[in-house]
């Protein structure tokens, strides 16, 4: 659906030359939402914008639906470009016109008759929840009003792909929740392709299917939403995770490991699937002569299948531990030593 290949975006020239962009190569498979993960400078806005040409690149194919929009006239782009909706972080609406009229922009501008306007918008109000907001003006509505005015607005010309930039960002959390339910709904319901940037690990937990990391304008992890927080490759994907699965000890209860300065050896365990129903701990510490001290953990949900994990201190003879150790990788779980004790 989407495919960017070798896309790279350069700002400036000569000395002053700035590569937002580095040698891009990403799918997005039709029906799937995709996320694009950075920290602010990653890139992620400028790899969007080129998506519908809002940027164009340097370097590099955008193809879409197998066509390559940077070899096309500019008529046959703006072809392609009615087919490819876009979600800003700041609303973008006219404040000088109705709810209503705000939504019907792209159809005017398209010559669309105006009793299929009426009768699109109408579809469209209704079906993000405003239908009683039509004749409202923006400044009277709140941000995730705005926003799902902005999501339909989006929609209007029925497109096959849609991007988010930031569509969450300057909302509240709850806010935020509905406005994530209500972008699965299209995805579903429409069948549309989804293109979303976030600096919001939580963001692409709740509602992606797979996820890219980019840093310094190079994708530099991607894969299915379980994959990388199950296992994350690189020390920022590894970051991100750790910011919503909260899955590190706790600054308190490492300085406490510190302080009796423990002989036990501390493991992460990763459960995954059944294994996180399974009393695994309390079935090693009847078999092996060993005391476990649960530290930390917690379990999640990762696309429909439980994930979770438990730091613990495991003391014990050498023998006992690596007995146990064996046991533990049998039983479909993922065990990692924690050097907790270094300064």
């Amino acid at each position: 659906m989407i495919e960017f290949k070798g896309v790279t975006k350069v700002y400036g020239s000569g000395g002053n030359e700035v590569k937002a962009l580095d040698g891009i190569d990403l799918e997005v498979k039709k029906g799937e939402i995709c996320g694009v993960i950075g920290f602010s400078g990653a890139g992620k806005s400028t790899l969007i914008r080129t998506v519908n040409l809002l940027e164009r690149p340097t370097a590099g194919q955008i193809i879409v639906d197998g066509l390559d929009l940077t070899a096309l006239s500019k008529k046959d782009v703006r072809g392609v470009k009615r087919k490819i909706g876009m979600v800003f972080q700041h609303f973008n609406l006219l404040n000088s016109k109705t709810v209503y009229a705000n939504v019907a922009i792209p159809l005017l501008l398209s010559n669309v008759p105006q009793k299929v306007i009426k009768e699109r918008v109408a579809e469209l109000l209704s079906f993000v929840g405003l239908e009683d907001k039509a004749n409202q003006y923006p400044d009277q509505l709140s941000g995730g009003q705005k926003q799902r005015v902005g999501i339909a607005r989006a929609l209007a010309t029925q497109p096959s792909i849609l991007l988010c930039d930031e569509a969450t960002s300057a909302l509240d959390p709850q806010t935020t929740a509905s406005i994530l339910k209500l972008l699965k709904k299209i995805n579903e319901e429409y069948n549309i392709t989804i293109l979303m940037i976030t600096h919001e690990m939580s963001v692409i937990r709740e509602v992606c299917d797979t996820v890219a990391v980019i840093e310094g304008g190079k994708i530099i992890e991607s894969g299915s939403v379980f994959e990388v927080f199950s296992n994350p490759k690189t020390k920022t994907a590894s970051n991100f995770v750790s910011s919503v699965l909260n899955d590190s000890i706790p600054e308190s209860v490492l300085k406490l490991v510190q302080e009796e300065n423990s002989q036990g050896q501390i493991f992460k365990i990763n459960f995954v699937g059944k294994s996180s129903g399974q009393p695994l701990l309390s079935q090693i510490a009847k078999r092996f002569d060993l005391h476990i001290n649960v530290l930390f953990g917690n379990i999640t949900e990762l696309q429909g299948i439980p994930f979770g994990h438990l730091i613990v201190e495991l003391q014990g003879t050498e023998s006992e531990i690596k007995r146990a150790l064996l046991v533990m990788n049998q039983e479909n779980v993922s065990v990692k030593e924690v050097n907790a004790h270094a300064s």
